[in-house]
Parts: C-alpha cells; structure tokens; sequence
C-alpha cells in the first residue's frame, strides 16, 4: 500500500511520525513538516512503519547526507536533517519521553551542540562477517524529491563495516564520516589482512567462523587495536598487519566463545605493545583499558562534566557517591571540591583503570569499589550529593531506593536514553525528589542518541 503522509514531528530514535486513517505511521529518514509519498512495509494492529518513495513536499531542514551508505548503514539517523534541526528534534523526543513516560514536567534547555559535528568519535566498533553487499548510489545524485534504491550489483564477500538498517546485514563501508579518516586506514589494511591469510569472519546464524569484531580507540596521537575472535587463533600477519600502522600503540585479541551479541568477552591477550590508552577530559588524564568504557566524544564529555558539577554545586563538605563509575572520570572531576568520593562499578577492569587514575591525578580522597551497583548502595553509611551515570537500561527500583534512604543534598542523573531516565525520575519523585533542571549534550552527532543531564533535589513527592 502507498500513502501520501504528512510527517509531523520526529519521534525516539529518529523516526518521522504521521497519522492514516487514525493509526500511527513511522516513517525513516523524513523530516518534520514534509509531505512524502511512502509504502507500508509493516503493518501492525495499531501501528504501522513505511519507506519513503518519494518527497513530495520537503522540507527546509532536509539537507543531502554527505555520507554515501547512509539511509542503508543503521548508523545514522540524521544526516538528512540541518544540525540546528537535528539538535531541536532532539529537544523535543527528550521532552515528549520525560512528560510521556515519566510524567515529569520540567522545562528541557536547549541542547549544547558539538563541534565537530563529524570525525568527532574516538572509538569505533567494526563487526565482521560476510555481506551481500553493493555499491552505494553517490551522495550526490540523491535528490530531496526521491529516496532512490542502492540495493544494486549485489555480492558475496568477506566485510568489515556495519549493520544495515534494522538488519544484522553487514555493509561493507570504507569510510565512516563519524570517526577519524585513520580508522578508515586501519579498517582496510585489517580487511587486507583478513583476506590474505584466509582468516574466517564469525557467522552469528551458524556460530561459525573466527574474527567477529574489530575495535579501535584513539586518543588522537595514538591508537589501540582490538580484534575480537571466537577462538585463540589468530593469523600473525593479522597482528602485524595493524601494529605496523603510524600511531598504533597495541593490538589486543579479545577471545569472546560465547553464541551471543555482546561483543567483548572476559579474556584479553596483548599481542604486540600495550593495552591501553591516555585521554584527556579538562586537565585529568584517564588511562583506559580496551575493554572499559568512556565517552566517545571528548569535547562532549568536558561538557558533562562542567555540567555535572555545577548541578552538584559542591561546598568541600561533602561525601560524594559516584554509582556507575567506569574509569573515574565524573568522579575525578569532582574529587577536589568535595571532601571524600566513593565510586561502584561492576567491571573490575574500570575499578582498575579508575584506581590508578585517582593516583596518577593525585586524588587521595577518591576510593573506587568493584561491585554490583545493587547490592552495594545498601552498604553505604553516607552520602550527601549522588551522580549516577548507568548504562542504557538505567537503574533498578531497588538502587533509586536506596539511594532516596541515603537523603543526599542533591543528585545528579547522566543518561544516554530519555526513556530510562523518564521512568527513573518518575519512580525518584514517587520517593521525595524531583527534577529541577534538565541540560542535554549532544553526544553522538547525526545520530538519533543523545546524553542527558539532570539534577534532582529534595521535594514533596
């Protein structure tokens, strides 16, 4: 079936939304206020979703992607959007989640925008696998009046890029606009590699094959190498391979057995120089481990953490509870204004990281613990101000809880998906505290994700 639709605002994960005969239609790559002339692919009971044959009426936001593979790579959702559009959108999804979901009705400032807004990630994922993959319709010759299909000259090949829209297909991509043109280098002398020494790409349908992942991190002079394999063979000349690339500061082989989608395993093998890298957030400097996480955006995370700390407007009295603590960074950035820090984090490889941080900035008062978040919160005897910064999924009843019997002074809430962070604030404010301000970051330019920040005080539940 084809419809002549009317998009009318952007919804959670850049989606178009707009209104047939009284059902739901979501509509990819489409902007708000355009009319486009799309066909449903999927319809449900209450819902449907449809692909854009045709731009009718476009709008003046829409802009051309300048990345050949985007409406088929599932990496960006945006590019088709101005960046002042993209940042507005944004706003708005943030918003609808928070008053939706969360029933929490506090105004949501304007998001702090990024420069760059391209070539801004210091970390990238690469899965491996064999595609039937194309060659992608240039840029260029995309107009606004037609979404054009790329799905041409179709072949069998071994790959290393990223999933299709929707799909775990692989598209094989040579360049990333998102991540430093020297990944783009080391994704191919890799794929070289590969194919030389006959290595075999991982198979998630069959749990065949070898080499699943390859993961790269960047502080901007140096590089680390991850290739994550099924088993403990790896080809040499794959080693070498990446480690004779400028600037490379170690190839690690992560092996990771499992039939699953979580793409690191437990064991790490240094295979040529070390296993971790300097980066720099204000004036602290973070050594982190290949498989500890942090920010992708480092000019972004600068602006978390100012944001941070003047939510938790810090006097020197305080004892700082920092729940998600990764490498350190948020905790470190607020050490030397509070009078003691304590940071849980499960990943004992972060706790790690984040120990040593403390030292080497010379932060005596930060103590980092390796535990599960919501067995230890119960343990803590005090804590006036609270930062949590929890993966997408957010917190457990049981974590807010215990946080609220604590009665710190302030909290405040990092998070990457409006939708976790709306419900976790509705389940705080049914416990006495309530959102007072709600400052985002974009994180993740051209994409659909953003980061959010909001403090939360004491207040009649």
């Amino acid at each position: 079936m084809v419809a002549r639709l009317l998009i009318e605002r952007l919804v959670a994960g850049g989606t178009g939304l707009a209104q047939l005969h009284g059902m739901k239609v979501f509509v990819p790559f489409s902007a708000p206020g355009e009319r486009v002339k799309a066909r449903l692919v999927l319809k449900k009971r209450d819902y449907a979703v449809a692909a854009i044959e045709e731009v009718i009426e476009p709008s003046p936001d829409r802009v051309t992607p300048p990345c050949p593979y985007f409406g088929d790579c599932g990496g960006c959702q945006l590019q088709h959007l101005k960046y002042e559009a993209q940042l507005v959108a944004k706003k708005l999804i943030i918003a609808d989640a928070l008053q939706r979901i969360g029933r929490i009705f506090v105004p949501v400032r304007n998001i702090t925008p990024a420069d760059p807004v391209f070539r801004y990630r210091n970390k990238t994922q690469y899965p491996v696998g064999r595609t039937r993959g194309h060659k992608p319709v240039a840029a260029s010759q995309v107009q606004p009046a037609q979404i054009v299909d790329r799905r041409s000259q179709i072949v069998d090949s071994p790959a290393v890029g990223f999933y299709r829209h929707e799909t775990h297909d692989l598209v094989d991509i040579p360049s990333c606009l998102l991540h430093p043109e020297t990944f783009d280098r080391m994704r191919q002398v890799f794929l070289d590699s590969l194919v030389a020494t006959g290595e075999q790409p991982y198979d998630e349908k069959t749990d065949k094959g070898n080499v699943r992942h390859l993961l790269l991190k960047t502080n901007g002079a140096e590089h680390l190498a991850v290739v994550v394999t099924r088993t403990e063979s790896l080809a040499p000349r794959v080693v070498q391979s990446l480690a004779g690339e400028p600037g490379v500061a170690g190839v690690i082989q992560n092996l990771n057995p499992d039939r699953t989608n979580r793409i690191l395993g437990d064991r790490f093998v240094v295979h040529s120089g070390r296993d971790w890298l300097d980066l720099k957030v204000l004036d602290r400097t973070f050594r982190v481990s290949p498989g500890a996480f942090f920010q992708v955006n480092l000019p972004q995370a600068e602006e978390i953490c100012r944001k941070v700390l003047k939510f938790l407007a810090p006097t020197g009295d305080e004892e700082l509870l920092d729940l998600y603590s990764g490498v350190g960074m948020l905790s470190l950035a607020a050490a030397r204004f509070v009078k003691a820090v304590t940071g849980i984090e499960y990943d004992e490889t972060s706790v790690r990281d984040a120990r040593l941080n403390a030292e080497r900035n010379n932060e005596p008062n930060a103590r980092f613990i390796a535990a599960d978040v919501d067995a230890s919160v119960s343990q803590v005897a005090r804590a006036d101000l609270v930062v949590l910064d929890p993966p997408r999924k957010g917190c457990s009843p049981t974590t807010l809880k215990a946080l609220t019997m604590l009665k710190p002074r302030r909290m405040v809430y990092v998070s990457c998906s409006p939708a976790t962070l709306a419900r976790d604030l509705n389940v705080l404010e049914t416990l006495g505290y309530r959102a007072t301000d709600v400052e985002p970051v974009d994180m993740f330019c051209q994409t659909s994700h953003v980061e959010v920040v909001c403090r939360l005080e004491p207040g009649p539940a």
